[in-house]
Formats: C-alpha cells, sequence, structure tokens
C-alpha cells in the first residue's frame, strides 16, 4: 500500500445513527496507522457530538469537544490528542461541538465561516504534523456540522445498514452532497460499504447491492465489494474493552491462551471475551482498507490525468 503526497480527508457519514461510522472509522484509521513497514501517520477527527469514536471505540477521555468547538468558532488551532494508538493522532468530539452547531445560523449571520476556519487549521496541522490521512466522524442529526465536513473532506464513506431506514439516510445524505458539489466543495463519492450483513442472506444482499447501485448511478462509484459481517459478540467486545477488529484479534489470541489457567483457577475473577474468533471480521476491515486504497488510488490518477490534459 503506498500513500504518498498530501493528507486525504475521507468523510465517514449517514444521515442514520447506528449504522457503523464510528466503528468503522476506528477499524481503518488504526489498521492504516499500524500498516506498512513504518505505518502512515492517521488523523482522527471526530466530529460526533456523542463522541463514540473517541469514548468508545478508541478508549480515549478527550476533551469534550472542546478544541474542535474552538476551530469551528474562533479559527483557533486544532489540538489533538497525540499517539492514541502508534502513528493515530485524535482530535475529541463531544458536547462542545453540539453546542457550535446549535449556534451555525447566528455564527453564519454574523460572518463566521466554519468550513473556513477547519479548512485552513486542518490544512495546518497536517502540514506541521504530516499525516497521511485524516478521517472524519460525522454525527447523523446535525446538518450544519455534516455541511462543514462535506465542503472540508476530499472523500465520502457512507456505510449502511441493510434496512429501509438506513438506506434512506443513505439518500438524504446523496441530496447534501451534491448539493455541497454544486456549491463548490471537491468531494468525491468513495463508496457506500454495506455494514452488519448476514453473509448468508445471500439473496437479500443481492437485492441491496441492486437498490445502492441504482441510486448511485450517474456518481462514478459503486458500492464497495467487501461487506462488514454480523458479529454482534465482537462488537460488545470492541465497545467494552475500546478496541478495534484488528486489535481484538491478539486479545482473542490470548484468552485462548488463558482458558485453561482460568479453568484451573475457577475463583479468577477475569471475563473470558464473548467472542471466540473475530479474525473473519478483522478480515473484512483489512479488505475494506485494501478497496480504498485502490479507490483512492484511481481517483487519484483520473485527477494527474485531467490536470495534465489542462497543462497540455
Amino acid at each position: 500500500m503506498t500513500m504518498n503526497g498530501p493528507a486525504r480527508a475521507i468523510l465517514v457519514a449517514n444521515q442514520k445513527g447506528g449504522v457503523g461510522k464510528s466503528t468503522t472509522v476506528a477499524a481503518v484509521a488504526e489498521m492504516i496507522a499500524a500498516g506498512g513497514r513504518r505505518g502512515y501517520r492517521v488523523l482522527v477527527v471526530d466530529g460526533d457530538p456523542q463522541a463514540n469514536v473517541t469514548v468508545e471505540d478508541l478508549g480515549v477521555d478527550g476533551d469534550k469537544g472542546r478544541s474542535l468547538a474552538q476551530t469551528l468558532q474562533f479559527g483557533a488551532p486544532l489540538a489533538p490528542i497525540r499517539n492514541v494508538r502508534p502513528n493515530l493522532d485524535v482530535i475529541a468530539g463531544g458536547p462542545q461541538v453540539a453546542v457550535v452547531g446549535a449556534s451555525a445560523h447566528l455564527m453564519a449571520e454574523n460572518g463566521i465561516n466554519m468550513t473556513e476556519h477547519l479548512q485552513i487549521q486542518l490544512e495546518a496541522l497536517c502540514e506541521t504534523e504530516s499525516y497521511d490521512l485524516v478521517v472524519i466522524d460525522s454525527g447523523p442529526g446535525d446538518v450544519p456540522l455534516l455541511d462543514t465536513y462535506l465542503s472540508v473532506a476530499n472523500y465520502l464513506l457512507i456505510p449502511t445498514r441493510d434496512d429501509q431506514a438506513s438506506i434512506g439516510g443513505v439518500a438524504r445524505l446523496a441530496q447534501r452532497f451534491w448539493r455541497a458539489r454544486k456549491s463548490g466543495a471537491l468531494i468525491q463519492l468513495l463508496g457506500v460499504l454495506l455494514f452488519d450483513v448476514n453473509p448468508r442472506a445471500v439473496k437479500r444482499n443481492q437485492e441491496v447491492f441492486a437498490q445502492i447501485n441504482e441510486m448511485l448511478e450517474g456518481s462514478g462509484t459503486s458500492p464497495f465489494d467487501i461487506t462488514i459481517r454480523s458479529a454482534p459478540a465482537a462488537a460488545v467486545d470492541m465497545r467494552t474493552l475500546h478496541k478495534t477488529a484488528g486489535e481484538l484479534v491478539a486479545l482473542a489470541n490470548d484468552d485462548r491462551r488463558l482458558r485453561l489457567s482460568r479453568l484451573r483457577d475457577k475463583k479468577s475473577p477475569e471475563r473470558a471475551l464473548w467472542t471466540s474468533d473475530p479474525s473473519a471480521l478483522a478480515a473484512d476491515y483489512q479488505e475494506l482498507v485494501r478497496e480504498i486504497v485502490k479507490r483512492l488510488a484511481r481517483f487519484e490518477s483520473m485527477a494527474a490525468a485531467q490536470a495534465q490534459e489542462r497543462v497540455g
């Protein structure tokens, strides 16, 4: 995997909650940060007032969204929490971000440009810290914040479950995506990711893929080939232990080695993991990372070719 050049900013969003946005952000960011011979410098921007990726997925207390809120409102420099994982920094989310979102219209009336503030400070931080990738998590309901992230990010990744409410969230987000593009945003649609899938429900999965393909017609992209399987036990362990899917594999291997000793010591207070083998789930995310990198390379190759044509 090669990721050279300026940082890419991927927004992970859906206007329906509970579709795997934060889990996907954490898993992808951690795997990319750990990948390659040296790893890649990754920044997670938790733009969700619920701060799930900060607190639940990565296990960071954070600043309740204070740094991000001050950047959006006043243009203050972003203050990352460093080395949350090797090569991985986080701009924490939290309730203070919601306060800014609620006052967005008033700020706009007074000439405060949240998009400009975030763009300037994010570019400055990426230049200072040499990030290879920025992954932005967004809340499902705060439209002014979502519009800001759409205007700042280079790419949009949309996770969804297969229910109609989640797919409706994809459709509503697609409208805001095209609106942002018409307003001058340079964001590209990276793809739609089907999350929490039953691999054995072949017919249902085909129907959902067909529905999403129809929605994406004319966008220049398609659903990701990989789907993220349903793994309820692993999901409980990941949130309880604040680990990503990749990190959970190592814990599960350790857990197996400890099971015999726990059986011998019935007084041991340690609880075994709920999941017995999260490796298939982790493999799904690894394949997703490979697909993301391929699509980034394709978009960037197309952009380079278009730039060359303009020069020629």
